[in-house]
């Protein structure tokens, strides 16, 4: 299990669209935007798919960065956390 939270940084011209897209993918919520900002929630089973998301994500048109926020995944039956102040 994959759980980390993302801030997309998009034209605030193209947030709506973004937002859009983000949410019809498998995993993913947008619980807050505002100003060309898109707080961003992503679940998935593995570290892999996470980072597949992740790039997944900065490819969306509109989007200009990508930035992690906190990561949290299980492993083997060990659990990490790993997070960066923005």
């Amino acid at each position: 299990m994959s759980i980390c939270s993302l801030v997309v940084y998009t034209n605030p011209e193209s947030m709506e669209a973004v937002v859009a897209d983000i949410e019809k993918r498998e995993g993913c919520e947008a619980p807050a935007a505002e100003n060309g900002k898109i707080v961003v929630v992503i679940d998935t089973p593995s570290r892999d798919v996470m980072s597949q998301t992740i790039m997944d994500l900065n490819n969306i048109p509109g989007v200009i960065n990508v930035a992690l926020i906190y990561e949290y995944f299980e492993e083997g039956g060990r659990s990490e956390t790993v997070s960066q102040e923005a």
